[in-house]
């Protein structure tokens, strides 16, 4: 059984289906060097991004470590969800979306200057993500949830150029 798994090249959807289905015993991944060039999983037609699609690790709950590739846009709603992802998440440059780690067990987050959009429910139950957030100035949008029952603490900044804080955003932050 493998626990530990390092990947380069390109990978598609199929791939991460696989992985999370048949490599019941993965425990630390590293995708540093893979081209994840993937169909959103909402979209219907053969558009292609480079994105972690939604639920690729969903309830995964061996996965403990995951390095993220350098080359990433998107990481889709559910993508990590449920998942013993542990300690700091390093969200790589040229990232404008994240989602999809919901109830995971993260403990800080560094977010890259390129992020437009936290998406719905991105970090909904991430009890312990206990510090201070800072967001970076290109961010334009906080979805609904996206922080709800997290442990974040300390101050908070808002970028200038923030458009939109949804629903419950903050909502029962432990911190």
């Amino acid at each position: 059984k493998i626990k530990n798994l390092k990947l380069t090249g390109s990978i598609t959807n199929e791939d991460y289906d696989f992985m999370r289905d048949k490599m019941t015993s993965l425990q630390r991944l590293n995708l540093k060097e893979v081209e994840s060039i993937c169909t959103p999983r909402e979209y219907e037609g053969n558009k292609k991004e480079y994105i972690i699609p939604g639920s690729a690790f969903y309830g995964m709950t061996t996965l403990i470590k995951c390095v993220l590739p350098d080359k990433l846009e998107r990481i889709e709603n559910q993508a990590f969800n449920n998942t013993s992802l542990t300690g700091a998440l390093l969200l790589p440059e040229g990232l404008k979306y994240v989602a999809g780690f919901n109830n995971t067990k993260i403990t800080s987050v560094q977010f890259p200057s390129t992020l437009e959009e936290i998406g719905f429910q991105a970090f909904d139950w991430c009890q312990s993500l206990m510090t201070e957030i800072s967001f970076p100035e290109s961010l334009k949008i906080i979805g609904d949830y996206a922080f709800d029952w997290s442990g974040i603490q300390g101050n908070l900044a808002l970028p200038r150029n923030l458009e939109s804080i949804g629903e419950f955003a903050f909502s029962d932050c432990r911190g």
